[in-house]
């Protein structure tokens, strides 16, 4: 009991931490739970049979890929793991699904976090690496509202794939960096390196930090680590299976009737702009960007040179445009980026600038005046002052901290649960109904959500979610009016 005592007073600031880690996801895990179907979730399962599911959703996952998109793996798994399929429209199971998908990434970036701390940066405090893991966790979930990630279930595949690529990169820093890995280390590298790459929006991270690390450590021992390469090129056969589908060339030309690489190309730069200039708007990003040069001057284990730094800009910048590059390519100029386009390229943005600013202070270190006239006491105070003023000048001055994504969710808690609740039972009246052309009214308070992505029922069945939903109760017409006040 002593030794229980003396190991938690030791871990104490670690608890802490963890404890505020909880306070951070909970009003996200209390809302997700809510999550409603939408209308890709229905249209996705259409014609599918629990008794005969897993043949279905190897028919749809070929059918899509031939026809819509070249994700195969997530295609399946879209119709395989469909909470509409595998439980009751009243069951809670549903809520607990979209929770684990989101516990599973949130939990893998964690892990992430660590390994990299521990591996790439050298540090081994462990007050540090959790205070650095919370950060960092907190000012991505308050970058934006990822409904179309978090709250969806068909957009949730956008959610697995980033969970694919933390643990590929993860096992890539141990395989390069870590302790020898045996056969099964590898091979787990493979798989989820070729799963995380097929999501080929997503493939450009997991796959520059694998050529990366590759290339330093084949400098290092002054040899080509060819066997070290396998991987890498399962991963890019994977990507590449999935970029050549004849689905995704349906898809673009739904869009645009000709494929434009320079165009491609100027909307990739385009697109890189819009969310570098989002990233860099963040108050929050601005104060992990310090506390991240921060990191870099106090707890790393080395310094490095100027050429070094630079080339982690490069590759920073080159990794987000070529992650918006298949993006551009295909939305065809598109005007606008979804919420979950928002979703990975913030990410890669927020990784890439993270791992600049944490050069940067490298960089810094090795600097002879910084040794001369700094120590630990003055760089921290001296942080510390930016973070207070910036976050004074821009959340607390303004009183703008309300509008942050985390107190958005906490604030919405009530209505999320009743809009929920109120579509819930407007899907399960049309479910039950004995008639087959079915007219609801609900009230327009629940006709919109900041945070759950709605069924989106319209007031004319002809609209393509009508009918999908129609279909999936077997009816043959749905319609959801707003009711007048």
């Amino acid at each position: 009991m002593d030794k229980l005592k003396m190991r938690l007073y030791k871990n104490r600031r670690v608890l802490f931490y963890v404890l505020l880690m909880g306070v951070v996801l909970f009003p996200m895990v209390y809302t997700i739970f809510y999550s409603l179907p939408s209308g890709d979730d229905f249209s996705m399962i259409s014609g599918c049979e629990r008794r005969t599911l897993f043949r279905d959703s190897i028919y749809r996952a070929n059918e899509r890929y031939m026809n819509w998109s070249g994700l195969w793996p997530y295609m399946f798994i879209e119709t395989l793991a469909n909470p509409l399929l595998l439980f009751p429209l009243e069951s809670w199971w549903s809520g607990v699904e979209m929770v684990f998908l989101f516990l599973s990434f949130i939990a893998s970036l964690m892990a992430l976090i660590i390994v990299a701390s521990k591996k790439v940066l050298g540090i081994h405090n462990k007050e540090i690496v959790a205070l650095f893991t919370l950060i960092v966790i907190f000012v991505f979930l308050n970058t934006n509202i990822y409904r179309e990630v978090f709250y969806w279930f068909v957009g949730s595949s956008y959610m697995m794939a980033l969970t694919l690529g933390c643990i590929t990169i993860g096992l890539t820093i141990k395989l390069f960096l870590g302790e020898e890995v045996n056969r099964g280390g590898v091979l787990l590298l493979s798989l989820s390196g070729i799963l995380a790459c097929n999501y080929f929006q997503e493939a450009i991270l997991p796959g520059m930090i694998y050529v990366v690390l590759w290339c330093c450590c084949s400098i290092k021992e002054h040899r080509f680590l060819w066997k070290k390469t396998i991987p890498f090129w399962l991963m890019l056969m994977s990507g590449l299976i999935a970029v050549g589908a004849p689905g995704n060339y349906a898809r673009h030309t739904a869009f645009d009737s000709s494929l434009n690489i320079s165009k491609a190309c100027i909307e990739s730069y385009r697109m890189m702009i819009i969310i570098l200039n989002h990233m860099t708007q963040q108050p929050l990003m601005i104060a992990l960007m310090i506390f991240s040069i921060y990191i870099g001057i106090r707890y790393t284990r080395k310094s490095i040179s100027g050429k070094v730094f630079v080339i982690s800009i490069l590759l920073s910048i080159l990794t987000l445009f070529l992650n918006s590059f298949p993006i551009a390519l295909g939305y065809a100029g598109v005007s606008y980026m979804p919420n979950r386009i928002y979703f990975v390229l913030d990410f890669t943005a927020m990784m890439g600038m993270i791992i600049v600013c944490i050069c940067l202070g490298m960089y810094v270190k090795g600097f002879s005046r910084y040794k001369a006239v700094c120590n630990s006491v003055s760089i921290e105070l001296f942080m510390s002052g930016m973070v207070f003023l910036l976050l004074y000048s821009t959340l607390v001055y303004t009183q703008n901290i309300n509008e942050l994504p985390w107190f958005q969710t906490v604030h919405n808690v009530r209505e999320t649960k009743a809009v929920h609740d109120a579509w819930m039972e407007c899907l399960i009246t049309i479910r039950d109904s004995e008639e087959r052309n079915i007219e609801i009214e609900m009230n327009q308070e629940f006709y919109a959500s900041p945070m759950l992505m709605l069924p989106q029922l319209r007031d004319y069945e002809n609209d393509w979610v009508n009918m999908a939903i129609a279909e999936y109760f077997g009816k043959e017409s749905v319609i959801v009016r707003m009711r007048e006040e």
